[in-house]
């Protein structure tokens, strides 16, 4: 009998190592695979054989149980940092597309065409009757209205790229929520039965990564349920409303509303994502930096209408003063030098032009103060007036802007450089914090194939060693069963 116990102790140690080389290879095959966990056979002694008399007598080994090498902790945190990372990311990436809008400092910025602007209405002020001279004026104007009203049409399509960005990220949190749901349903079907569902749960883990950085989820797997039917069925929730509760799925719908977008539950029941990409594009194209709300597109493009707006009006209300340059008499001639594209009286960004007045016409430029009569062709003081409204200190009396148009620009480009700073500032923060966690993961559970290479020679010497045990109780047996007794025959 215990020729067979030594025969089964050589075949399970045997079978134990082909076992752990086939372990090993599966973690060299998926050295480089995305998410994948390094697994580990797990062995231990079998029974003992007890021999009367003598004691217990090993039996050999067992495989009991093969297990990937994975720190939850670890992925606990990688999922809190990803979505602030994810956030600012998409911060920084968009602060500095509305940064080139504004094209600070160069030969075509929004302060420049300003400078050009009132320049050319120094050189007027010099020879008020020369066409040439109110030409530029006229060209100038034009290039400056104009430029308004481009930075206004980038910044709207923007705000609607990125419209359009939330809503796929909306399909794809939906997408995600549903291949999680479908492997929870894979993997509680088979570990129900006992068996680890190694690889499935690399995969499931792998699409909460991309989903963590979307938006700000938790996940809870339930362990050590007195129900043990409920063990290893996993939630993952937002805001504690469950997007995947086990098989079960909660959709997120978008919602049109104007030129802004709203991201609700499936019932419409509003969303507050506190993190994450989501949140990065819903503060761009939500944010009006009012009540602590953040400084996204829609605050720069209220700053830009409140600089046309006001710029415009106060300046027409100086230029309605003066007189044109044929026909003057007394009285002002009441000509408004910007006006809207769209006939409304509200002047913004995006419809400022220069008055068909004056384009039609350089003699309605009202360089002259309104008493002059014909004696006024070079009088030049309404453009004088007009010259000061650039270092009128009070031009601009708004909360967050104050002072002269040329402090009202430097203003909002002070914001948007603070905004960029910051954004970049965070996100490079994100980005060490979230490294150091991907370090730490891959420490624990990333394949080191010089390791695994170690473990291959291991098992190697540990199977031909089996095999030669294998091979020497065979001999035992053989001669015990074929040759015992043939001496003397």
């Amino acid at each position: 009998m215990s020729g067979w116990v030594g025969f089964n102790t050589a075949v399970s140690g045997l079978l134990g190592s082909q076992k752990s080389l086939y372990t090993v290879s599966h973690n060299i095959t998926n050295a480089e695979t995305p998410g994948y966990s390094r697994q580990k056979a797990s062995q231990r002694a079998t029974d003992a054989f007890n021999l009367p008399g003598i004691g217990l007598l090993g039996t050999g080994a067992e495989v009991y149980s093969i297990d990937r090498i994975r720190d939850s902790y670890t992925d606990y945190k990688y999922w809190t940092e990803s979505a602030p990372k994810g956030e600012w990311e998409v911060k920084n990436k968009n602060l500095e597309q509305v940064e080139v809008l504004f094209n600070e400092p160069s030969d075509s910025s929004f302060r420049q065409y300003l400078d050009d602007f009132f320049t050319s209405l120094e050189n007027l002020s010099t020879n008020p009757s020369d066409m040439s001279y109110r030409a530029d004026v006229r060209e100038k104007a034009v290039a400056f209205t104009k430029h308004i009203n481009d930075t206004a049409k980038r910044l709207a399509n923007l705000k609607e790229e990125l419209n359009g960005t939330i809503k796929t990220k909306v399909d794809t949190i939906n997408d995600l929520s549903h291949q999680i749901g479908a492997l929870n349903k894979q993997i509680y079907s088979l570990e129900i039965g006992g068996t680890k569902a190694n690889d499935l749960r690399d995969k499931r883990e792998l699409l909460i990564d991309e989903l963590s950085k979307i938006a700000n989820v938790q996940v809870n797997e339930i362990k050590g349920s007195e129900n043990k039917l409920n063990n290893g069925k996993i939630t993952v929730s937002l805001n504690g409303i469950a997007l995947v509760d086990h098989m079960n799925v909660t959709e997120m719908s978008y919602k049109k509303n104007g030129d802004n977008v709203d991201v609700e539950w499936e019932n419409g029941t509003p969303l507050n994502i506190k993190s994450g990409e989501l949140r990065g594009l819903m503060d761009m194209t939500k944010g009006d930096g009012q009540n602590g709300h953040y400084r996204g597109i829609p605050y720069y493009q209220e700053r830009l209408d409140k600089f046309a707006g006001t710029f415009a009006t106060i300046f027409n209300n100086q230029h309605m003063k003066g007189e044109a340059l044929e026909g003057q008499d007394s009285t002002p001639d009441n000509i408004a030098f910007f006006t809207t594209t769209d006939g409304t009286t509200d002047i913004n960004a995006s419809n400022i032009k220069v008055s068909d007045d004056i384009v039609s016409n350089l003699n309605n430029i009202a360089a002259a103060a309104a008493n002059n009569g014909e004696e006024g062709k070079e009088d030049n003081e309404n453009i004088k007036e007009l010259l000061s409204l650039r270092h009128k200190n009070d031009f601009f009396d708004d909360p967050d802007s104050k002072g002269t148009p040329d402090d009202y620009i430097k203003s909002v480009l002070s914001n948007l450089a603070v905004d960029g700073q910051q954004s970049e500032r965070m996100k490079d923060t994100q980005n060490l914090i979230v490294e150091n966690i991907e370090k730490k993961r891959e420490s624990v559970s990333g394949v080191s194939l010089n390791e695994e290479m170690q473990n291959m020679v291991r098992f190697n010497q540990s199977y031909r060693a089996a095999a030669k045990m294998l091979t020497t109780m065979d001999q035992i047996l053989e001669i015990t069963v074929n040759r015992l007794g043939l001496v003397g025959r």
